[in-house]
This record gives C-alpha cells, sequence and structure tokens, in this order.
C-alpha cells in the first residue's frame, strides 16, 4: 500500500545550487569522524551525474521507515539538501542504516570526509 505522504516529500530537483549533506550517526560506539556530514556540492557534477543522485535520493525515500526508539545501538543516515549559498535545509531524509539502498551507503562510503 503507498503511503501518500511519502510520495510528497519528494528530493527537489538538484541543481548546480544545492549541496547534499550524508551523515551516519549511532551505533554502540560513537565517532565523530565519522558522524561529520559529507557533503556532495552538486556544482562540481554534470547534468548525469546529478540525475543519478537525484534517483539514489529518490529511492532512499521510498526505503523510509519509522525509525523505532528500541535499539539505541542501530546506525541511521541522515541526508539534508541544502541551498549552497544560504546553508537552508529545503529536504531531508532519515533512515535505518539497514534500510538503506546499498548504493547510498557505497556513496557515502566513497565520498569520506573530502567535499565532492
Amino acid at each position: 500500500m503507498s503511503n501518500p505522504d511519502r510520495a510528497s516529500k519528494i528530493p527537489p530537483p538538484l541543481t548546480p545550487a544545492t549541496v547534499v549533506c550524508l551523515s551516519r550517526e549511532g551505533g554502540i560506539a560513537h565517532f565523530p569522524g565519522l558522524a561529520k556530514p559529507r557533503r556532495i556540492v552538486c556544482a562540481r557534477l554534470d547534468d548525469a551525474q546529478r540525475e543519478d543522485l537525484q534517483r539514489l535520493l529518490a529511492t532512499a525515500q521510498q526505503h523510509q521507515e519509522p525509525i523505532s526508539s528500541e535499539s539505541a545501538d542501530r546506525r541511521v543516515i541522515k541526508v539534508l539538501i541544502e541551498l549552497k549559498d544560504s546553508g537552508e535545509t529545503v529536504w531531508s531524509l532519515q533512515l535505518a542504516e539497514d534500510q538503506a539502498p546499498q548504493e547510498l551507503l557505497e556513496l557515502w562510503k566513497q565520498i569520506g570526509s573530502n567535499d565532492t
């Protein structure tokens, strides 16, 4: 069954004026370096790369399920889309790491703590 609330929260189009921030939080141990958001500056991507990233974010949004507080050691992936100039958040997503698409986790690992 489709959730109409979910469909209304699709990620906005990525443009050169947007930045995608990925962070991973939670788990048994806290490592500040791993919790630091990893940024993808969309101005540095070509149109095809932005489209691929857009599709990945839409897929991730479809995997979003309510996160229960039952497991304090559960890792969570947070995704924000911000406006580059103002830093204003225009879209956000939070999902359990075990529900996240593998491609999103790979992207998080790939970009490390460096801006892309």
